[in-house]
C-alpha cells in the first residue's frame, strides 16, 4: 500500500501532507496527555511487530504494495490517536531507511495507513461492542475492525492514485484493484487482529479495552478486567 514518490500530483501530495499534520498534531497532544505506562510498552511492542510485517509486502498496480497494517490493533488497543503515531512512526522508518514509500508521497501514506487505517477500524470496533459488549463482541468487532481498516486504506490509495495526473490509470481501475488485493490482507488482518485480542484475553485482560464507546467519548483509556468481555 506504499505510494512511492512521482506517483501522486502535487496538488494532491500538499492536500495529503496538511491533513495528516493537522491529525497529527492533535494525536501527539493527545499521547502526552493519556498514554499511561502500561501502554507504552506495549505501542512500542506492537509498533515493532509491525514494522517487520509491513517489510512482507508484494506488488500490485503501478508500482503500489499490498501487505498487513497493523493499524486496526494498535487502533483497539491503544486508541486512533496513538494508533496514529505508532504508523507514522513505522512508516517514517521505512521511507527513510528502507525506500518503503516516498518523502512526497509520505502524508498520503500516513492518511492511509495511519489515519484511515486506524480511526475505521476503532469505529468498526465500538460499533459491535455496542451491540455486544461480551467476548463474542470483541472477536467479531476485531475482525471486522481489521476488514474494513484495510479496505478503507486500500481505497484512499487508489482514490489518491487515481486521480492523479502522474499516474497511468484512473481511479476506477486503481481504487477495484487496491481493493481486489487487499480484500484478501483484510481477511488476514481481521484473524490477526482477533488472534492478538485472544491472547491477551487471556493473558493480559487488564490491557483490553473496557468500554471503548465511553473511552472514544471522554478521550480516554479505562483499566478493564476480563469480565468486561
Amino acid at each position: 500500500m506504499h505510494i512511492p514518490d512521482g506517483y501522486l500530483s502535487l496538488v494532491i501530495s500538499a492536500a495529503m501532507w496538511t491533513i495528516t499534520l493537522a491529525f497529527l498534531a492533535v494525536a501527539f497532544w493527545r499521547a502526552n496527555r493519556r498514554l499511561d505506562e502500561k501502554r507504552v510498552p506495549l505501542m512500542a511492542t506492537l509498533t515493532a511487530m509491525f514494522f517487520a510485517a509491513q517489510m512482507v509486502n508484494y506488488p500490485i498496480i503501478g508500482g503500489t504494495t499490498a501487505h498487513l497494517l497493523g493499524g486496526p490493533i494498535l487502533a483497539i488497543l491503544l486508541g486512533p490517536f496513538a494508533g496514529l503515531i505508532a504508523m507514522t512512526i513505522i512508516l517514517t522508518i521505512q521511507a527513510l531507511f528502507f525506500g518503503d514509500g516516498g518523502i512526497l508521497s509520505f502524508g498520503a501514506n500516513v492518511f492511509n495507513m495511519g489515519i484511515v487505517g486506524t480511526f475505521i477500524p476503532f469505529a468498526a470496533f465500538v460499533a459491535v461492542l455496542r451491540l455486544s459488549p461480551k467476548r463474542e463482541g470483541m472477536i467479531v468487532g476485531g475482525f471486522l475492525g481489521g476488514l474494513l481498516g484495510d479496505l478503507g486504506a486500500a481505497i484512499a490509495a487508489g482514490a489518491e492514485l487515481g486521480f492523479s495526473s502522474t499516474f497511468p490509470y484512473g481511479p476506477v481501475i486503481a481504487m477495484l484493484v487496491m481493493m481486489l488485493h487487499h480484500s484478501v490482507i483484510g481477511v488476514i488482518e481481521g484473524v490477526v487482529t482477533v488472534m492478538i485480542l485472544l491472547v491477551l484475553y487471556r493473558l493480559r485482560p487488564d490491557l483490553l479495552p473496557l468500554e471503548p464507546v465511553v473511552a472514544f467519548a471522554s478521550h480516554d483509556l479505562s483499566t478493564p478486567t476480563k469480565e468486561a468481555f
